[in-house]
């Protein structure tokens, strides 16, 4: 009984995760029903303060090009030493956060009703990477124009960032409290180092290694598999021969009675919280150590449809029921690709080749790709827990007719078209506009080959064809 009340908690949030233990948690809810907490929550729930951050990001190029039009300054030897210093880690750190990013979201579709968790508790520590890139990269490009007006909105995003961050951690101590456990001090600075720049990039720093989850079974059979998740988590999908260390409470003790050099992997639920226990686990004397990339969500997606035997199989291989037809992967891949090429390509085809804009010309570019970014934002509020990358609707998931789907059917790929077409015309590129041709191909094919999906799912499907419009009211 007390079990299964332990499995039913899994929700959308983690204080509703843990709502399961008891009279301490309750208190702590108490002291937190003022509106100043239900504004925190909100704030460190929702994608708000990244949303402001990356926008604000725009706004330092948008102001460097209108205040110097990139040009660069006479750099001191101090400013030199400076731009170098900021700009090879941002690179590094940006290339190596998008690659993350992309082989994250382009592979993994929801794989069960659960599978939001990660949506919406890992979701902000997965970005923070990249984010940090991104800050150090406008911090080299701030250095090498010295415009005063991008120094200004630079520092805005920096305070939006750092409002981020604290809340980010907030939340992690907050969780691991709410569990009960006493927070590890010894991995505080290697939890902030994973945020600011990536689980894989820490632990490989810290000695250990790296585990794909497609190799998960080269791995010795007497390995040590610590799984790091929260009890409800732990309870919903694990592995075999795993054992449970939520937040690695428990670890130090259990950890002195092991040889050291028995192989050891780190585990949670998407790849954010087992790098910092992989490096607890080299300061304890481990000499193998690894840690499972991506997580146990990406392995459970591996997995699905199989079932293995030994330490390393899950105890509840997963079969989407409601997978009908593929998921268009390769469509998928294709207008991310073209997408990324527009964005990439257009500012650097304006800058080797001096483009002059018209003021007007940038106004309505920026106008026309942040009017598209608030079409995405607005469809993924409305969709809610109906959102997926690929075609499959969910098993539990429902037509969303309201809001922004009220006449568009899917008014998502019209934002991405707008944006990355107004982002062209700001820049004035010519040789882009092939790609984005293909990425409104490619969404014109992946419509044609989603609808017939969705029809057969929602019987009321035929009825929203015949009464609203495909990208563009009145038009298409």
């Amino acid at each position: 009984m007390i079990l299964r009340e332990k499995i039913s908690c899994i929700s959308l949030r983690p204080i509703a995760i843990c709502k399961c233990y008891g009279r301490r948690l309750i208190a702590i809810e108490a002291n937190e029903s003022s509106l100043t907490h239900r504004w925190v929550e909100w704030l460190r729930e929702s994608h708000f303060l990244t949303i402001l951050t990356y926008l604000t990001g725009l706004g330092v190029v948008v102001a460097i090009w209108l205040n110097t039009g990139f040009s660069a300054q006479y750099l001191s030897t101090g400013e030199a030493i400076a731009l170098i210093a900021v700009a090879i880690p941002a690179g590094f750190l940006l290339s190596f956060s998008v690659f993350t990013l992309l082989a994250y979201f382009l592979f993994i579709p929801s794989i069960s009703k659960d599978g939001h968790l990660f949506a919406r508790v890992h979701a902000n520590q997965l970005v923070h990477p990249l984010t940090t890139g991104l800050l150090l990269s406008l911090l080299a490009l701030c250095i090498y124009v010295s415009s005063f007006p991008a120094w200004i909105v630079w520092g805005a995003m920096l305070a939006f960032y750092g409002i981020q961050t604290t809340l980010i951690l907030w939340n992690i101590r907050r969780e691991n409290a709410l569990e009960g456990n006493g927070f590890p001090n010894s991995s505080l600075f290697s939890i902030i180092l994973s945020l600011f720049l990536g689980g894989e990039v820490v632990t490989v720093a810290a000695g250990a290694k790296p585990m794909l989850p497609w190799r998960l079974s080269k791995l010795p059979e007497d390995t040590w598999i610590v799984d790091v998740r929260t009890k409800p988590e732990f309870y919903w999908n694990r592995l075999q021969g795993a054992e449970n260390f939520p937040w690695g409470s428990g670890l130090v003790e259990a950890a002195q009675g092991k040889d050291r050099e028995r192989p050891v992997i780190s585990i949670c639920f998407s790849g954010h919280r087992s790098p910092a226990i992989a490096v607890m686990l080299r300061r304890l004397g481990f000499k193998h150590v690894y840690n499972l990339t991506w997580g146990i969500l990406y392995l459970i997606l591996l997995e699905r449809g199989r079932k293995r035997e030994g330490p390393f199989a899950l105890t509840r291989p997963h079969v989407d029921p409601n997978r009908r037809g593929e998921d268009f992967r390769r469509i998928a891949h294709g207008y991310i690709l073209l997408a990324l090429i527009c964005l990439i390509g257009a500012p650097i085809e304006n800058g080797y080749f001096h483009i002059p804009i018209p003021l007007w010309q940038s106004i309505v570019g920026i106008v026309i790709s942040i009017t598209g970014v608030v079409l995405m934002i607005a469809s993924y509020i409305a969709l809610g827990r109906n959102f997926r990358v690929y075609a499959a609707p969910r098993r539990s998931g429902t037509l969303v007719i309201s809001g922004v789907y009220t006449q568009i059917r899917h008014p998502m790929y019209t934002g991405v078209i707008m944006s990355v077409g107004g982002w062209i015309f700001m820049w004035g590129s010519l040789y882009t506009i092939p790609c984005w041709i293909g990425v409104v191909i490619l969404y014109i094919l992946k419509i044609s080959k989603e609808e017939p999906i969705l029809a057969a799912k929602f019987p009321e499907y035929k009825e929203y064809q015949n009464r609203t419009w495909k990208l563009i009211p009145f038009v298409y």
